[in-house]
């Protein structure tokens, strides 16, 4: 955990000449916090920590010393309690952190998350109260672990009497069947059913899965409402619906405000000046066109635009534009209504579109979109409203559209597979994200980043080895990011040490040294520019260095460049090569 130097830093330091006795001294001395006591050459030789007109000296083995310049944070994970002296970029000494300074400091964060979880708690409890409809929370294995205060009256049983009970125990009970829940696990979508109680009451529930971005079950949303009365049944569908969709919407609001500071991995400047962009755009509403090799993490920018945006109180609904047979796209995009076709919902159904109200709506691979619903999305971008399959009446939407793709929309548009309309459209703010070769830098920290998370979830303590990282470093990654969690994953998992090494790795990874020497002697048979001719040779020499010493560090040193050198220039070369 890192903590930012300005948050943490005691500013109310006094510092005198070690010539200057305390007993000489105002009282007004203590009126600071610490007094600093330095010698000629500056050196610090005590420290007095005052505290209601009393001075202690401080105990300490190393005073570290830092220019504020130089030094913006602390990492107290790998903090040893030292005493750190800031100074400025002059020299001065302008302030002082001691463990006193940090703990008042996470004292302070603690105290501002427990504040705003009582209030997310507090909102959630006046929530589930609203309404005379039995509202369940149930997680990802079906124990119940929330229920309105309603449920006496649909089961004559109180809330804390069924928290922690199973939906699958319950229902073998008979105290009710089927359960909705156990079905939306089984099946992992949406399920409405008629339901039947011990006590003979007929219930119609409505029971919603929250996916996690692994898409694993985490929680199922269950509303009952008691439609003994069959006159009724019509109109308590329409309204368990609608709540069901405030519930959904509450839930997804608190989850995105847990992860609204989730940081993304990365350390190269080329993604750095990708996140300035984004940072720039997230606030306002316009159309983004993300560009990007299959792998990248398209969605992951999206899903973070989303979480810093003033929309990220509302749900973040993807689609992927080219996993939909082209007869049921229109449908999901935009909902249909009763009696629009075979087989179509009696009530009708919401598309997308109106599901990502007051959100945002990712169009994954906009590239595959059929001209067809190409000019309805138009409509969409420019009036703002949408027309449902077998409907008459314009609907009014607002949504921000993002749309991803790995294609070239120009090239498509001038074979006439894309409208130009749409695409000068959509293509309002491009953002490109490079692929993971030609940003060596982030591979250590998403390879670091990857096996954190993997070995958290099976519970290992795996290492990743210099060698790993070598071959990591000199591997193209044709599948980016993505390819790159998954072979870190597939290590974990299969290295029988601790220690994971190239033998743990995939062939493709390992043979990269027999399959790299194409370039082996520089013949002149053709004529080709200087410039590139040079890169050819200096390309060479470099992938040499590294195929005959195995590393980044110990081919710098043959080559006699710095290590930075050499990871600098394979990436700058590795383009004009190719």
């Amino acid at each position: 955990m890192k903590l930012n130097i300005e948050d943490v830093m005691n500013h109310n330091i006094l510092v005198i000449k070690s010539t200057n006795t305390l007993d000489h001294v105002s009282e007004k001395v203590y009126s600071f916090d610490y007094i600093l006591i330095e010698n000629n050459k500056g050196e610090i030789e005590k420290i007095y920590y005052c505290h209601l007109g009393r001075k202690y000296i401080i105990f300490f083995s190393t005073i570290i010393f830092q220019n504020l310049n130089n030094l913006i944070s602390i990492d107290i994970d790998e903090w040893n309690h030292n005493i750190i002296i800031v100074n400025d970029d002059k020299g001065n000494k302008i302030g002082i952190i001691t463990s006193r300074e940090v703990i008042k400091y996470l004292n302070k964060k603690y105290g501002n998350l427990m504040e705003s979880y009582n209030s997310i708690k507090t909102d959630l409890d006046a929530f589930m109260a609203c309404s005379d409809d039995m509202v369940c929370i149930s997680d990802g294995s079906g124990i119940k672990v929330r229920l309105s205060s309603s449920c006496k009256k649909i089961y004559g049983l109180k809330p804390e009497e069924l928290v922690g009970k199973s939906v699958n125990e319950l229902e073998k009970s008979g105290m009710y069947f089927p359960s909705a829940t156990r079905i939306v696990i089984e099946e992992k979508k949406p399920v409405t059913l008629t339901q039947k109680t011990k006590s003979g009451k007929r219930l119609l529930v409505t029971a919603m899965p929250v996916f996690d971005d692994n898409n694993n079950i985490v929680r199922v949303v269950s509303i009952s409402k008691d439609i003994t009365n069959e006159e009724k049944l019509k109109n308590d569908l329409n309204k368990t619906r609608d709540l069901l969709q405030r519930y959904e919407h509450e839930l997804v609001a608190l989850r995105i405000e847990q992860t609204r500071d989730s940081n993304l991995v990365y350390k190269s400047k080329a993604m750095e000046k990708v996140l300035e962009l984004v940072k720039k755009v997230a606030p306002v509403d316009s159309t983004l066109l993300i560009y990007g090799e299959t792998g990248v993490g398209k969605e992951v920018i999206c899903k973070y635009i989303h979480n810093i945006s003033n929309r990220s109180g509302g749900p973040f609904v993807k689609i992927n534009c080219g996993s939909i047979p082209e007869n049921l796209l229109e449908a999901e995009l935009f909902g249909y209504e009763n009696g629009a076709f075979t087989g179509a919902r009696s009530e009708g159904k919401p598309g997308l579109f109106e599901i990502a109200d007051k959100g945002t709506l990712l169009l994954d691979e906009i590239g595959e979109l059929p001209l067809l619903l190409q000019v309805k999305l138009l409509r969409v971008l420019q009036e703002r409203e949408f027309m449902r399959v077998g409907g008459i009446k314009p609907r009014k939407v607002d949504v921000r559209i993002i749309a991803a793709t790995n294609k070239d929309l120009k090239k498509l548009v001038d074979e006439g597979k894309f409208r130009e309309d749409l695409y000068y459209r959509l293509n309002v703010i491009p953002i490109t994200i490079p692929p993971l070769r030609e940003r060596l830098e982030d591979i250590p920290v998403l390879t670091y980043y990857f096996l954190d998370m993997y070995n958290k979830k099976y519970s290992f303590s795996k290492q990743i080895t210099n060698e790993v990282i070598e071959t990591f470093i000199k591997y193209d990654w044709p599948g980016n990011v993505r390819e790159l969690e998954n072979v870190v994953e597939r290590a974990v998992i299969i290295s029988e040490s601790n220690f994971i090494r190239n033998s743990d790795l995939p062939s493709e990874l390992t043979n990269i040294k027999e399959n790299s020497n194409s370039l082996d002697g520089i013949y002149v048979s053709k004529l080709m520019p200087l410039k590139k001719a040079s890169a050819l040779l200096e390309y060479q020499l470099i992938k040499k260095a590294l195929d005959e010493s195995g590393s980044t560090y110990k081919a710098a040193k043959v080559l006699d460049v710095d290590q930075s050198t050499i990871v600098r220039k394979l990436q700058k070369y590795r383009d004009i090569v190719n």
